[in-house]
């Protein structure tokens, strides 16, 4: 009997993933945040960190590694084989920096396992309402055709989303405008709001505190059709064929990839509890209430869809002759 055992134990561990499946985790995970603590990224992997836990039965704990636009995080982790570490990817390390950066430490695709899309985020567009009468975004656009780069647009950063979702919009609309790049959201904000620019475009969870307090006007939202938290606000979809934005759509995303050594019961694994977490009511509810939207699905979705949205922001790069500071 035993020599039999002996004899079938190679066939067993040959057979994908079986004797890692069973066992996996067998330590608590290590969820990699590539931004500081408190901004959206940071609280959305917390609050996924606490749904997963209780579906895995194992902590996951959130580990912040800002630097270089998420690059520099992304790189350590492709480094460093661990199928008990997952990474938050978003549209900042696996679409626009391949773009921006020729050399970066990674290669988002052959370094990574996509796992599951987490969340998407819209972006809305807000005014100073001295410098956009009405807040009219067909007379900005109009105006921005007439008199190019005289319109000014701010990010929260060079070669950030809301940086290119602004480059894209002017390229689409034939409107060009002058950007103006801050160092992070909280700058940008008050820069449109003191009027040192005409206009901002920023994530939508912090941006409606202020066009719900009055200090900004919202123009429109880059989703593609309007939203429940700003209802008489427009989606630029709906400026149609004169602005050649029929259709269009631009969110921020959040995700998880997994190192490219974890084996495909792990990816697995690490699918089911985060599609699991994401299914949950009141998680969805706690995502929607910061304006995010649950979204889940399985790994080849996510990795086609990460594979779409580089192409994507690379043509923008190219286009516009965006170059990274």
């Amino acid at each position: 009997m035993l020599r039999r055992v002996l004899l079938a134990a190679p066939a067993l561990l040959a057979l994908p993933g079986i004797a890692r499946a069973q066992a996996w985790p067998q330590r608590d995970l290590r969820l990699i945040v590539p931004f500081p603590p408190g901004g959206t990224t940071d609280v959305v992997a917390r609050m996924l960190a606490g749904a997963m836990r209780e579906r895995i039965g194992r902590a996951v704990v959130v580990e912040n590694q800002p630097g270089a636009g998420s690059t520099t995080a992304a790189g350590r982790f492709a480094r460093e084989a661990d199928d008990h570490a997952l990474f938050l990817s978003q549209i900042a390390s696996h679409a626009i920096g391949p773009a921006l950066f020729p050399n970066l430490p990674y290669d988002p695709e052959r370094d990574f396992r996509a796992v599951t899309l987490v969340v998407t985020v819209p972006n809305v567009w807000v005014a100073n309402a001295r410098n956009v009468p009405g807040g009219d975004v067909r007379a900005l656009l109009r105006d921005a055709r007439a008199r190019p780069m005289i319109r000014t647009f701010a990010s929260a950063g060079n070669g950030t989303s809301t940086h290119l979702t602004g480059e894209l919009i002017a390229q689409l609309a034939r409107a060009p405008m002058q950007h103006v790049p801050y160092r992070g959201a909280g700058p940008g904000m008050a820069a449109v709001m003191g009027g040192e620019v005409d206009t901002f475009i920023d994530n939508l969870p912090t941006a409606i505190p202020q066009i719900r307090a009055g200090t900004v006007v919202a123009l429109a939202v880059t989703s593609r059709a309007r939203l429940p938290d700003l209802p008489d606000v427009p989606a630029l979809s709906e400026l149609g064929e004169e602005f050649g934005l029929a259709g269009f759509e631009a969110e921020a995303w959040f995700g998880l990839h997994a190192h490219r050594s974890a084996p495909d019961a792990v990816v697995d694994s690490m699918a089911d509890a985060a599609r699991a977490a994401l299914a949950d009511p009141g998680f969805v509810r706690q995502l929607a209430e910061r304006g995010t939207q649950a979204r889940g699905g399985p790994p080849a979705d996510y990795a086609a869809l990460v594979a779409a949205e580089r192409i994507r922001w690379r043509d923008v790069v190219r286009q516009g002759n965006i170059r990274a500071d």
